[in-house]
């Protein structure tokens, strides 16, 4: 006999389903009380009841994602969250509330007042910290292997003009693209007229900081009116988002002139968008990675100066290991998102892509702090280190977590004085139970595309997820949320005992905890026969790519995003990144 607790209980995982009637619910509930599971044959069997048709592949892959979330479900029901422990996220009403008094929703008028910003410290200072070395004016490769700091000193003596500078970037682009196809939209008029117009100003003494007449690409989910942002997809491309990002009009009111904007992987995953794969400079043959795929190609090839990428779930650190450049996945709430695609409300970071670690630094700077247009965004200072002792810096690592690259790095770091401290973190807390958080909130944002695409190819890669996500419950969700409290708690506990932690497999648990982490690019690897590397996206463990760069990952706790970058430019120096730019560009 089967029981009535069982079917019940199958009744209540699939009464969230998104297609069908609740007779094809009880239909399936029955049939898997009866073995406890759900196959591809019961969801045949009960679908004539709904009135639905679904392909064989749709039910297998159905099947078993129901299946696994019951699973996901049932390991997070054994997990003892201590009832005073809420959900990781905070209802704030007033914040939405129309005329709001200012000092409550803390617009840019604070700003200013609240962050100690790297314009502050001397130009002199920051250069001493770039290991570009000197750079020859008049030769290209030269001029697009060199960083913001050189590009802005140049500026100011005469040296180059915006408007040169933003030709040769604009050139290279054309050139390279059709190779790398890093490019959506190229925003040459655009970006002409800023050149133009820094040139202009900086000899006028209107000096707007050190990114005034640096050129950057935006990765396309960033909207940019009047030019379509597409975030990768087919049906959207030829869509014109009307709100201009916050970090767009930030960098346009510094000076910085936005070369166009950068392919994305279709709806922020992979680097395949619309058009086209995009490429690893240092390897044609391969993916540059994503889903900020563009914007760490275009950064790796010299075609800009910096760029703009955003990651929920790697797609700033996977592709910045892949292309060897600085990727800085800041903490979440440091940078907003509006104006930016969302994938997930609770997981979405925006941050910088450049060649050398203070680049990044200078970058995030300028794009941080509150807006009151993204409800998350705290006023926190990014201060620079004005003293940086390697002699008492605190480096974590965990033993069994170090890629080769990372060895050598910790070589370096404890030979030179560096205190190493072992950590290992507590594995109780079920993470892909929690990746329910991403599931929901991007089937939410994407629903009228699911509903409306004509295949699972305008959706990229998402099909499959955002059928799934039709089935989640709303408390498998809320408990997520709550032991996402607990990961939180247990990570940050864990990260305060070190200044930064070196390496690790932390990809899934810093992104559910919007902990703070950098790419570095460093020196160079021994030659190898194979140019191969891991093909998985989230990846965090690379192998040399012959005559590139080596990698490694930094993390840190909450808001220790300058000592991220202070520590970068440390291992940068010592072991600069040899050679640059790949052969060929």
């Amino acid at each position: 006999m089967i029981s009535e607790t069982n079917r019940r209980a199958w009744m209540i995982r699939l009464t969230a389903l998104g297609v069908g009637s609740v007779a094809f619910q009880k239909a399936l509930a029955h049939k898997a009380s009866e073995t406890g599971t759900i196959t591809a044959q019961m969801i045949h069997d009960a679908q004539w009841i709904a009135d639905i048709e679904l392909t064989d592949k749709e039910k297998e892959t159905l099947a078993k994602q129901i299946q696994d979330q019951s699973e996901n479900e049932r390991k997070l029901r054994a997990l003892n969250i201590d009832a005073d422990t809420g959900p990781a996220m905070a209802f704030v009403p007033y914040f939405f509330a129309e005329n709001l008094p200012e000092d409550l929703k803390s617009r840019e008028t604070n700003r200013s007042a609240s962050v100690t910003t790297l314009a502050e410290t001397s130009w002199s200072t920051l250069a001493k910290t770039n290991p570009a070395g000197s750079v020859d004016w008049q030769d290209e490769l030269s001029i697009t292997a060199s960083g913001i700091i050189e590009q802005a000193a140049a500026l100011r003596a005469g040296k180059i003009t915006s408007l040169r500078l933003t030709e040769l970037y604009l050139g290279r682009l054309k050139k390279y693209d059709p190779i790398l196809r890093c490019v959506v939209t190229l925003t040459e008029e655009l970006a002409m007229q800023q050149a133009k117009r820094a040139d202009i100003e900086l000899k006028e003494g209107n000096d707007r900081g050190l990114l005034h007449g640096i050129p950057w690409g935006a990765k396309d989910i960033i909207a940019v009116p009047p030019f379509p942002t597409t975030w990768g997809a087919k049906p959207y491309r030829d869509t014109v988002r009307p709100n201009l990002a916050t970090v767009a009009r930030r960098l346009n009111d510094a000076g910085a002139v936005m070369l166009g904007k950068l392919s994305v992987g279709t709806l922020a995953m992979g680097d395949i968008w619309h058009e086209a794969t995009t490429k690893n400079p240092w390897n044609i043959e391969q993916g540059s990675s994503g889903s900020s795929a563009g914007s760490c190609s275009a950064v790796a090839a010299g075609l800009c100066t910096f760029a703009l990428g955003t990651e929920t779930l790697g797609s700033i650190v996977s592709p910045a290991r892949r292309c060897r450049v600085m990727g800085l996945r800041p903490s979440f709430g440091r940078v907003s998102r509006y104006g930016c695609m969302t994938l997930a409300w609770s997981m979405d970071k925006v941050g910088p892509i450049a060649r050398y670690a203070v680049d990044c630094g200078i970058v995030l700077n300028t794009i941080q702090g509150v807006d009151g247009l993204d409800p998350t965004v705290v006023a926190r200072p990014l201060t620079w280190p004005s003293q940086f002792e390697i002699k008492k810096l605190r480096v974590g690592y965990v033993p069994s977590q170090l890629a080769e690259s990372e060895r050598i790095a910790y070589e370096k770091l404890e030979s030179d004085g560096a205190t190493m401290v072992p950590i290992e973190f507590p594995q109780n807390i079920p993470q892909q139970a929690l990746m329910v958080g991403l599931d929901v909130e991007s089937a939410a944002m994407h629903d009228p595309l699911f509903r409306s695409a004509e295949s699972d190819s305008d959706m990229g890669l998402w099909g499959p997820s955002l059928r799934k996500s039709q089935f989640a419950r709303g408390i498998h969700y809320i408990q997520s949320m709550r032991a996402r409290t607990m990961l939180i708690q247990e990570t940050e506990r864990a990260l305060r005992d070190v200044d930064v932690l070196l390496g690790s497999d932390d990809l899934v648990r810093t992104n559910l905890t919007g902990h703070p982490s950098m790419v570095v690019r460093f020196g160079t690897p021994e030659l190898t026969n194979s140019r191969r590397e891991p093909t998985s996206q989230d990846s965090d463990k690379t192998k040399p790519i012959a005559t590139a760069p080596r990698v490694l990952k930094l993390t840190a706790k909450y808001f220790g995003d300058a000592m991220l970058v202070a520590v970068a430019d440390y291992i940068e120096r010592q072991m600069p990144p040899n050679p640059v730019l790949p052969s060929g560009l």
